[in-house]
């Protein structure tokens, strides 16, 4: 009883609707968090390869030991933080503090230090984890925040749609500017991507001080730590041990689409501004189906929705692979189901942590928070790499071009791996569904 108290305590903030102000000026930080993300996402493994001359597969491993170590920091931080007396205050803190430091290491990877061979390797790698291990910092506390902006089933839906409308705004920036990292040379050469990644990192900062800015200031509470969270609460908590599995599923799978279009548009359609066409097709179809799927989620169940979100999201892969009169189409069509699943991932965690606080009358928020990002995060590492030994396997360099047969099998790759993880996503969102069922009764 005493460990309970003191976590609702710690955790004791003013329950009164936050304005939709504060919840704008808190989800724009998406933008800014999502800019450098989708960059990274996108250009970094092309970056590496075709800039750089990094092996497929040397590349592929500095995507993913960056990814996952940024995750591996991810529960640290959120042990800490739940432990915080005023948490609220100690996010802010994190993102004035922290959000310079990764706009500087996000701007200075993109600096050409002229190294070749193992040498650009070492560089990129290290500079790579910095940069990961600061993300990891401001992303812990912002995404914790959002768990104080929404305290029920419906505020969750709709601060999660916002943070993804703004996130999706964020890509699509990105998408306009893809030309500079995919032909630089004809996008005003290197001094073009130097402007591009430090407006990029200019933006970052001024978002996430927003974000924090726009969080609600806690009471004065009693100098006392919240206890540790039990692993007990997380393996007792089933719907969050679910989301987490799904999360990994899909983070595995379904960014290994977009991450080819680089790939596609330079060795298959021998055309850079395709790259940039399917990126914008695939945000600008987020964005517009994202007020859909809010309404569409206070009417019928999370799981219902992930259901259709995922099924959308198939069939895209599917029209895709049909043939290249229907590759933007099937890009728009995965776009408008992967809008639905990123937004109820993150409209679900809420739902779990909220199921844990009612279990065991104490409230954790930023370990479920790092977990989430943990599997996030290490299955995009694994993808990269994935995608990295992919490109290996067909025989992809940096001069020669691709033959008819090896073109066939990127395209193969782009489709049948994402939709192979859309099936493992159904299973997991059935489980979902039984355990809600269960509980029901």
């Amino acid at each position: 009883m005493e460990q309970a108290a003191a976590a609702r305590v710690a955790t004791d903030v003013v329950d009164r609707p936050v304005h939709r102000a504060r919840l704008a000026g808190y989800a724009s930080g998406n933008f800014g968090k999502n800019v450098l993300a989708s960059t990274m996402d996108f250009f970094l493994l092309f970056v590496l390869t075709e800039r750089w001359g990094v092996s497929p597969a040397a590349a592929g491993l500095v995507v993913m030991v960056g990814l996952v170590w940024d995750g591996l920091c991810d529960p640290l931080l959120g042990r800490l933080v739940d432990r915080s007396a005023d948490r609220l205050g100690l996010y802010r803190r994190l993102l004035f503090v922290g959000a310079p430091v990764v706009g500087v290491f996000f701007a200075v990877f993109f600096v050409d230090p002229g190294w070749r061979g193992r040498a650009i390797f070492v560089w990129a790698l290290a500079i790579v984890l910095l940069f990961r291990t600061a993300y990891s910092v401001c992303d812990v506390a912002h995404n914790a925040l959002m768990m104080r902006m929404a305290r029920s089933p419906s505020a969750a839906t709709t601060v999660s749609g916002l943070r993804y409308m703004f996130s999706c705004l964020g890509a699509l920036t990105v998408a306009h500017f893809a030309r500079t990292f995919v032909d630089p040379a004809r996008a005003g050469g290197g001094h073009a991507l130097l402007v591009v990644t430090g407006c990029a990192a200019l933006t970052y900062v001024a978002t996430l001080w927003v974000s924090a800015a726009a969080a609600p200031r806690s009471p004065v509470v009693p100098d006392i730590s919240a206890p540790r969270a039990p692993l007990a609460w997380v393996l007792g908590n089933r719907p969050l041990l679910l989301l987490l599995a799904l999360g990994f599923a899909q983070a595995l799978t379904l960014p290994f689409f977009a991450q080819s279009f680089a790939y596609i548009g330079k060795g298959i359609v021998h055309d850079a501004s395709w790259t940039g066409t399917a990126l914008t097709t695939l945000a600008l179809s987020q964005l517009v189906a994202l007020p859909g799927w809010m309404s569409i989620a206070r009417r019928i169940g999370q799981r219902h929705v992930l259901a259709i979100a995922l099924a959308t999201t198939a069939a895209g892969l599917a029209l895709f692979a049909t043939g290249s009169a229907s590759t933007i189409a099937g890009v728009a069509l995965f776009g408008v189901g992967n809008a639905g699943l990123q937004m109820m991932i993150w409209a679900s965690l809420a739902d779990a942590i909220d199921h844990g606080d009612r279990q065991t009358g104490m409230r954790f928020e930023g370990l479920p928070v790092a977990l989430l990002l943990l599997t996030l995060k290490s299955g995009g590492g694994l993808s990269g790499a994935l995608l990295g030994h992919g490109l290996s396997r067909i025989g992809w360099t940096i001069a020669t071009p691709l033959t008819e047969a090896q073109g066939a099998r990127l395209m193969t790759m782009a489709w049948s791996v994402p939709l192979s993880g859309t099936g493992l996503c159904f299973a997991l969102v059935l489980g979902l569904s039984r355990w809600s069922r269960a509980s029901d009764r």
